[in-house]
């Protein structure tokens, strides 16, 4: 396999040491600077990250983007604020076989992960991610090491696999790449948020604490953002998480115990970490509708000490943490022919609070609105019972039921899609009302138009 590695920084460096221990492996190190990757040729040391460590003798060095024209896979190792300026050389000499390996952590703006804009930007479907709990310099010594592949495709499974045979890389792995990138962008708010806990309290209980708060709205968030809760559980997740909110030698913690301590100042704004921890801040912030931040106080005391520096420190009210009340969320609908789009709007509903209720339109009240449904409203019922979303299906009989429902059930959020906007907001003294945007591209309607046809 020839492998190209664009990065040699100091994870470049250590992923190429590592892949180097398959012998079947032929690699290049693709340094930015000429002077930098002749001196590695001649030395096989990269001076300015690990100036004491002479990498194996399989690998390369160049400065000539060429190289990657007959590339097998090739790495992405750069910080995310270079991916756009280097988006055109790997462009002009891509070869659409190759398979593309991001290894860049961070969010871009409408939420977009690296790969979604390498996707756009290169017309190249053939990308995977890679992420994991993974420190350079141990990587460098070839300890073993956990990384988790996000693919869609199994012979790209198959291909990573082959190229970490014989090394001490070891990959668990997922189909929600989404998830993999989201995670690596999250981590990084909550390492700086535990390294200031910390610092001020120094105590494990109280770090456990805010740890497990803290691995709930990363939960939250995720699922939110359209990754799959249980990608949470591999190494891009919970391993990741722990390494940098955990460990002094993460950069993210070490700023968090400086705001701890009470050594953080505006000088520190201009420093890489700061600019990235804030930069994903913006996306998130931006992202998350208001109903959704309510339930993560961790992520608002980020958003207010570095956006809207509302705070002078990062400082906890652990009794409103805690302070959860359990939401009752109600929704509407006939749910025929149900599709991807009512699954979304179901799980967004869901993850509003902790109990969904659906009412389902009867059959008699579909006469009266001059609907006619493929299935009758039992078949509905079943379809919805079995999804984990929902937790209660209960009969919509008429139009004005809905404020008696609301009372009955004790519902706090009122859910409907937003072409009802408006309609139920009536409904504001009793509860909260929400109107959520309907999944693009998808209708029972035009659903039942296909079908006919």
């Amino acid at each position: 396999m020839k492998i190209v590695i664009i990065g040699a920084g100091s994870f470049g460096t250590a992923i190429a040491q590592q892949l180097a221990a398959n012998t079947d492996n032929d690699i290049v190190l693709l340094f930015r600077d000429k002077e930098r990757a002749n001196i590695f040729k001649q030395t096989r040391i990269n001076k300015k990250y690990f100036p004491n460590i002479q990498l194996a003798s399989t690998i390369n060095g160049t400065s000539d983007w060429k190289v990657i024209s007959d590339a097998d896979i090739v790495f992405i190792a750069i910080p995310a604020k270079n991916v756009e300026q280097v988006i055109k050389e790997i462009r002009q000499h891509l070869n659409q076989k190759t398979l593309l390996v991001n290894l860049v952590k961070g969010i871009y703006e409408e939420n977009k992960t690296i790969v979604d804009f390498l996707i756009a930007e290169l017309q190249h479907e053939n990308i995977v991610t890679l992420k994991g709990p993974s420190f350079s310099v141990e990587m460098m010594n070839r300890q073993a090491t956990l990384l988790t592949l996000g693919f869609s495709l199994r012979s790209q499974l198959k291909l990573m696999k082959k190229i970490t045979e014989a090394t001490n890389i070891f990959l668990d792995y997922t189909t929600d790449i989404r998830g993999v990138e989201l995670l690596s962008g999250l981590k990084n708010i909550y390492a700086i948020l535990l390294g200031s806990i910390d610092a001020r309290y120094n105590a494990a209980n109280t770090r456990f604490l805010v740890m497990t708060r803290a691995f709930s709205e990363i939960e939250l968030i995720l699922e939110y953002l359209g990754g799959r809760k249980d990608t949470l559980s591999l190494g891009c997740g919970i391993g990741d998480i722990n390494l940098t909110a955990l460990t002094d030698l993460s950069r993210n913690r070490t700023l968090g115990l400086l705001i701890g301590k009470g050594f953080y100042n505006p000088s520190y704004e201009t420093n890489s970490v700061v600019l990235e921890g804030v930069k994903t801040l913006e996306m998130i912030h931006a992202g998350i509708p208001t109903h959704l931040r309510n339930s993560l106080p961790l992520l608002e005391r980020m958003i207010s000490f570095f956006i809207e520096k509302n705070q002078s420190a990062l400082e906890l009210d652990f009794g409103v943490l805690f302070e959860k009340r359990y939401k009752t969320v109600l929704t509407y609908g006939t749910f025929d022919l149900l599709h991807f789009g009512h699954l979304e709007i179901l799980r967004r509903a869901k993850n509003m609070g902790d109990r969904l209720i659906v009412g389902l339109s009867t059959d008699k009240f579909n006469e009266i609105k001059g609907k006619k449904c493929k299935f009758p409203y039992e078949k509905r019922k079943m379809f919805l019972e079995s999804l984990s979303y929902v937790d209660l299906v209960i009969p919509e009989d008429n139009w004005e039921q809905k404020s008696h429902d609301v009372s009955e059930y004790g519902a706090d959020i009122f859910v409907m899609g937003d072409d009802w906007k408006g309609k139920f907001d009536f409904l504001k003294e009793e509860c909260e009302v929400f109107y959520l945007a309907r999944t693009k591209g998808v209708s029972t309607t035009k659903l039942k138009k296909l079908f006919s046809k």
